[in-house]
């Protein structure tokens, strides 16, 4: 965010508004009534209806490049080049012509510019991308990583990007320089100090945009968390408030649980310093390797001989701020948490899950309680998995994680699963729906919404929707279009707090 990571002087002028007079009443309606108006509905990738492309004008700076997109550009600084290279390195789609594009654009957009720790602010910008390629995103989304920036902290604006990318890039990189001034609005008002404003954030933030400009915004959040350090400590620790109030829900909303774990800890890290150090050196303390290599081994054979084939068999330790967390909530010692450590088992069909876990419960004594299955009764992120604690040898406790790669897949990469698992395939998983629920009460609470009440004063009871969900009207704005028919069954979120009905 450009009120964080400042590029220097020297740099383009930022085109973000300035705190003082950003966003007044009328504006912010504007950009509220116009965010829900072209929201793309559906969250996996699209193909967006044809239209002209605008023009660009003639006072406005506009460059094109060379056709030849395989190597880097002649005009390219060598720190430019090696940051495409070393992307180019680490994913293939760095090859691709139109995230090669948007690199050259990027490069030139931010040339100049620097973050607070000195380094080029373009690395921020591949690092972003990086990480939206390492969890399958596609080419329009990486190209929209790599310009996320661009419209805040630079001359180029949406016409140019549309211009030279088109709407599917040109639109995801809108959305997320209008989810900053969202996230702008709630630090000038501290609303991440509000539980129940921080919650609705959380809903705005999902159901006003395309779910993948969301992606993108939690990338960059991701990155700007692993380099905080080279702000001051009171900043640091303001980011890292606002990340823990927002952000990391988010990414459990979405069900990104690799991103939300890391954004977890590393908030934990800023904000408790003391107390994740000393947890940090306990956690290394108790972490018996022996035990769980012997467990591995013992449950492979236990699944031979039970003719059971799985994908893969491993070792996991709970993410750090977890354990802090559980411990303050159930007033326990370390000692007195029996899933800091366990075994994480993936397997082929459903069927074996519960198949693996008799061989389990064969080979070790359960830990009474410590049973639960989610894959009856998955979370609300769309998490499934069983879990199951166990006695070993020397009463130590451990816990064993069994499900499926699909069931796997969607707990590491949540909505953005359905990019890695079988390929040409279109799963419509639960969160995608939660995700298509949540725009559709917002835009049915936009339509009755007059200028002098906010969205939690409109009575639903005495509201007709524009359209039944998830259909609508040929004319209704709010209309998306998906790439596969889905059979399953439609989730229908009444509540998302204590109390959830579907």
């Amino acid at each position: 965010p450009v009120s964080v990571f400042q590029g220097p002087s020297s740099s383009p002028a930022s085109r973000s508004p300035s705190s003082a007079s950003w966003l007044t009443g009328r504006e912010r309606d504007r950009l509220f009534s116009g965010f829900v108006r072209n929201a793309l509905g559906s969250c996996i990738d699209y193909v967006p209806a044809t239209s002209p492309r605008p023009e660009v004008g003639g006072g406005e700076l506009a460059f094109e490049l060379d056709e030849n997109l395989a190597g880097a550009s002649p005009a390219c600084e060598p720190y430019a080049q090696e940051l495409l290279a070393g992307a180019q390195a680490r994913h293939r789609i760095f090859h691709e012509e139109l995230v090669v594009k948007a690199f050259f654009e990027a490069e030139k957009a931010h040339h100049g510019q620097t973050r607070a720790s000195g380094d080029p602010f373009l690395q921020h910008c591949v690092e972003t991308a990086v990480l939206l390629a390492k969890i399958g995103a596609s080419a329009t989304v990486v190209s929209a990583g790599l310009l996320h920036d661009t419209i805040d902290d630079s001359f180029v604006d949406y016409d140019h990007i549309f211009h030279m990318f088109g709407a599917g890039v040109a639109d995801l990189v809108e959305g997320v320089s209008k989810l900053s001034h969202l996230s702008k609005l709630a630090r000038d008002n501290n609303t991440a100090s509000r539980t129940a404003e921080a919650d609705r954030l959380h809903t705005m933030l999902l159901a006003m945009a395309d779910a993948r400009a969301v992606l993108i915004k939690l990338a960059d959040r991701v990155h700007n968390m692993r380099t905080l350090e080279a702000l001051p400590l009171v900043k640091q620790q303001r980011f890292a408030k606002e990340t823990m109030e927002i952000f990391v829900p988010l990414a459990n909303r979405l069900g990104i649980a690799s991103w939300k774990d890391q954004l977890e800890n590393l908030c934990f890290k800023h904000l408790n310093p003391e107390e994740h150090t000393e947890l940090s050196s306990k956690f290394a303390e108790t972490f018996d390797e022996a035990l769980i290599t012997s467990a591995v081994d013992t449950l492979d054979e236990g699944l031979r001989e039970a003719g059971i084939s799985y994908h893969n068999l491993s070792g996991r330790n709970k993410n750090l701020y977890s354990v802090y967390s559980k411990m303050q909530k159930k007033n326990l010692t370390m000692d007195e948490v029996h899933d800091i450590h366990g075994l994480r088992l993936v397997v082929d069909k459903e069927e074996d899950c519960y198949r693996a876990l008799d061989v389990v419960h064969k080979l070790w004594p359960q830990v009474t309680g410590r049973f639960k299955d989610y894959i009856s009764r998955p979370k609300l992120n769309g998490y499934r998995s069983l879990h199951t604690v166990v006695m070993s040898d020397g009463d130590h406790t451990f816990e064993v994680q069994i499900r499926t790669k699909e069931m796997h897949l969607q707990a590491e990469y949540g909505f953005a699963a359905h990019w890695r698992y079988k390929e040409g395939s279109c799963r419509h998983s639960f969160v995608l729906q939660m995700v298509e629920w949540a725009r559709w009460v917002l835009t049915w609470q936009c339509e009755a919404l007059n200028k002098e009440h906010s969205s939690s004063q409109v009575k639903s009871d005495s509201i007709k929707p524009p359209c039944p969900f998830p259909l609508h009207s040929e004319e209704c704005p709010y209309s998306y279009t998906r790439q596969c028919n889905h059979d399953g069954p439609l989730f229908v979120i009444l509540l998302e707090h204590d109390k959830v009905r579907a």
